[in-house]
């Protein structure tokens, strides 16, 4: 089973790229599952999701980096022995530091994870002000990421875009950055994303 977490502060792209991501891996023939966290007591991003056929664990009324750690690894383990997914995706909530998120899985016993990613969605439009006023959440958000995905490239002036780019070295040099252009072929993405589906 292969695990991608998906952390970006609200309203950066995640749930666009999830779903994306979701139906590409389901038309190669995939078992997907997508764990959603939302705080508050209607999931509002499951209920898009549950519409576009996709199956959708949900996590509400918490933080799934804190209150909620504990029922993520227990629904990752009933989501292992009840629907054996090749492919989880985790999206928690924007204010999740994935830090904790990480930090729970080693207390996950259900088939071993064969490799765990995550990816940081960083919205150009935004970045400057978030780091500015939500350092320590969007630095960690950066810094545990193996792949950084700038989004909304179409809205982006040059400069904005450039900003996001010079953003995510700063904070994690060793990461690989990427641009997820709306109009731009699936698969170059995907094979960033999940490169066990190329």
């Amino acid at each position: 089973m292969q695990l991608l977490l998906f952390t970006g502060f609200l309203g950066s792209g995640k749930t666009t790229l999830a779903i994306r991501l979701a139906k590409y891996a389901v038309g190669r023939g995939q078992k997907v599952a997508i764990l959603v966290n939302e705080i508050g007591e209607i999931g509002i991003d499951n209920q898009l999701m549950r519409q576009l056929d996709l199956n959708v664990w949900e996590l509400l009324n918490g933080c799934i980096c804190c209150t909620l750690s504990a029922d993520m690894v227990t629904t990752l383990q009933k989501l292992d022995a009840d629907y054996a997914p090749d492919l989880v995706i985790v999206e928690p909530s924007g204010a999740a530091d994935p830090r904790s998120i990480l930090g729970a899985l080693p207390y996950y016993h259900g088939r071993p994870l064969e490799s765990i990613r995550t990816v940081s969605v960083v919205d150009p439009l935004r970045v400057e002000m978030l780091l500015a006023v939500m350092t320590p959440l969007i630095v960690s958000q950066i810094q545990h990421a193996d792949l950084v995905v700038i989004s909304k490239c179409d809205q982006a002036q040059p400069a904005e875009m450039a900003m996001a780019r010079r953003a995510a070295l700063e904070h994690n040099p060793a990461a690989r950055v990427v641009e997820a252009r709306p109009d731009a072929p699936l698969e170059a993405l995907a094979k960033e994303l999940a490169p066990w589906l190329s």
